[in-house]
């Protein structure tokens, strides 16, 4: 839909046509996803669910401008030089005489190739069928009209994941579900599993705007987004994704076990004594076993999941109810038609260069099926609305006889806003493998009238103390204008100490507040705080507390502070610092 949009002016005047294959159906062109997570989840916004409702009028389509008109079916009929053929997949790919074979069997042939076809989402094993077209998710469960054809095999028992409006449409069915008798009797909770973005968005859309559901979140690590086992950093770190676990319990009633993976789903038809999780809302724990009657009939797929905990592998019978169930577990990309006709990185995605061109001539890439390898051979893969946007401004340029330009080289930027919260981030730069992140005004936050009065920011400096990346909490516009700036001015650090003891406003303002300067012969950048001399002297001690550091060790604690001596310097040092020759420094003589 992007590229359609940024392609279409130059169309006629270069007499070049763009054919776009999808396997949506026809009334429902290219829109914006963003809408599928967060308003579509809305039980009365049946508008951004049904692009049948009112004549599209209110349907997210992708728009034109930033906040142009959007770009209906009515769009692609009437603008010249594009088709929009709808319910239709390409079954293969032959490049060398570059012909799609369609799911009609008719071939066509092309002079360039995008690929756009996006990710679905991942379903775990036993917990559900993935689908990569409209046809295999939805053809057998909504109509022409957008409608479901029974509501009741999408409400108690039923498993969602959340992609686009089709599992919208259920997953609401879902949460309007109510019993035979209309007697609400049913307080298990909706589980969500997964740590990410998806999961932790439709947590909160869902416990804000369905006050009388309950939501459970269950999560393989300790936090939301907060890193994979085996210490695999992730996009926040503890601090952070506290500040916004407690708001969805503490505003919303949401609950969260911590640490354990789902095993399979829990068959509607088991009954007896199992183990479950109560208990703390920030931190379920395990139960003693406990009866669980006969499963109401009204449930569909399951009744609840079965979970271990990822610590133990002998505690794996674990289960827990739920009203239904969301997961929330990652991606696969959309490219297992095309083969090994294309180069690929890890996990399936099309390996593009700068300009999102793929290993063969005349095909691109964008969106969610690509990722981008730099010279350096460094991957990077957004995964995010926007970067699908660039890039397909980006490729649009290239088809063009104007060309693309440079290169497609945006900073990687990505936001997220968690509704009932009115809380927010924005992200620009790099995160991940060995960065330490550093947070600035997210201490003592609980103080705060609302939450979301709070500004805060996390830098992530990486094994080199560069600052690499910046992630902004709320703030205002102006001070969002200023990520970018804060990334590419790849600004040394000389401590994150000290960068932690800086105030929001002066790193935005000067990302090279604390750059150390350049050195001469002979100097170091030496540590001049009193408290973190003194907490580095303390690791070298001969007995906590003791006062001194035996002689031999002070070559690695001067190193530890910065010095970069050489050894007629070192041992100069060492002479000054024990001049009666007793093998001992004291904190004052060091100091």
């Amino acid at each position: 839909g992007y590229l359609a949009r940024d392609i279409a002016p130059t169309l006629a005047a270069e007499q070049k046509t763009l054919l776009i294959i999808s396997s949506a159906p026809n009334s429902l062109t290219p829109m914006e996803r963003p809408a599928v997570s967060k308003g579509s989840l809305i039980p009365a916004m049946t508008f951004l669910r049904n692009p049948m409702e009112d004549d599209g009028k209110k349907f997210p389509y992708v728009c034109k401008g930033a906040d142009g008109p959007t770009m209906p079916p009515s769009w692609y009929e009437e603008t010249e030089g594009v088709t929009f053929m709808g319910s239709t997949t390409c079954q293969s790919v032959d490049f060398d005489s570059k012909t799609l074979t369609l799911s009609s069997g008719e071939p066509v042939t092309f002079g360039k190739l995008v690929i756009a076809t996006g990710s679905r989402a991942r379903a775990l094993d036993g917990c559900g069928a993935e689908g990569s077209t409209w046809d295999e998710l939805h053809s057998e469960d909504i109509d022409e009209q957008f409608q479901l054809k029974d509501k009741n095999k999408w409400g108690f028992g039923s498993c969602h994941t959340i992609r686009d409006v089709g599992d919208s449409a259920k997953l609401v069915a879902a949460m309007e579900r109510v019993e035979d008798d209309d007697q609400e009797t049913c307080y298990w909770p909706i589980v969500v599993v997964g740590g990410g973005f998806i999961a932790m968005e439709v947590a909160a859309s869902i416990a804000s705007k369905a006050e009388d559901l309950h939501v459970t979140v269950v999560l393989s690590n300790e936090h939301f987004l907060g890193g994979g086992r085996g210490g695999k950093p992730g996009v926040f770190n503890k601090e952070m994704s506290e500040f916004y676990e407690r708001q969805m319990c503490q505003r919303f009633g949401v609950r969260f076990a911590r640490g354990y993976s789902v095993t399979g789903l829990w068959p509607t038809e088991e009954a007896g004594r199992y183990c479950s999780l109560d208990g703390p809302a920030m931190d379920l724990k395990k139960t003693r076993e406990r009866q669980f009657d006969a499963c109401p009939k009204q449930f569909t797929d399951c009744r609840g999941v079965i979970l271990k905990n990822v610590n133990d592998e002998t505690d794996n019978d674990i289960r827990l109810p739920a009203r239904f169930v969301i997961f929330g577990v990652g991606e696969k990309p959309n490219s297992e038609f095309l083969g090994d006709s294309l180069a690929k990185v890890e996990g399936g995605y099309l390996k593009v260069n700068e300009n999102c061109q793929t290993s063969v001539p005349d095909v691109y890439a964008i969106g969610d099926v690509a990722a981008m390898v730099g010279e350096d051979g460094e991957v990077v893969k957004t995964g995010h609305v926007d970067a699908a946007r660039k890039m397909a401004a980006h490729v649009a340029g290239e088809l063009t006889s104007e060309g693309g330009g440079s290169g497609y080289a945006e900073t990687p930027y990505f936001y997220s806003s968690v509704m009932g919260l009115d809380l927010g981030w924005k992200f620009y730069g790099k995160c991940g493998e060995g960065c330490t992140i550093v947070t600035i005004g997210l201490t003592g936050w609980e103080a705060a009238e609302k939450a979301s009065d709070v500004v805060w920011a996390a830098f992530y400096v990486n094994s080199d103390n560069v600052i690499v990346g910046v992630l902004l909490n709320n703030g205002t516009d102006e001070m969002k204008a200023k990520l970018p700036a804060v990334v590419e001015a790849k600004a040394v650090v000389i401590s994150t100490k000290k960068l932690k003891k800086c105030t929001l406003d002066e790193v935005l303002d000067n990302p090279h507040l604390l750059t150390p300067s350049e050195l001469g012969l002979g100097e170091f950048h030496a540590e001049t705080d009193e408290d973190e001399v003194k907490e580095a002297f303390s690791k070298y001690e001969r007995e906590p507390g003791c006062g001194f550091v035996e002689i031999r060790h002070v070559p690695d604690l001067m190193t530890s502070l910065g010095a970069n001596f050489d050894d007629v310097e070192t041992k100069d040092a060492l002479a000054a610092l024990d001049d009666r020759k007793v093998g001992l420094v004291t904190f004052e003589a060091f100091l």
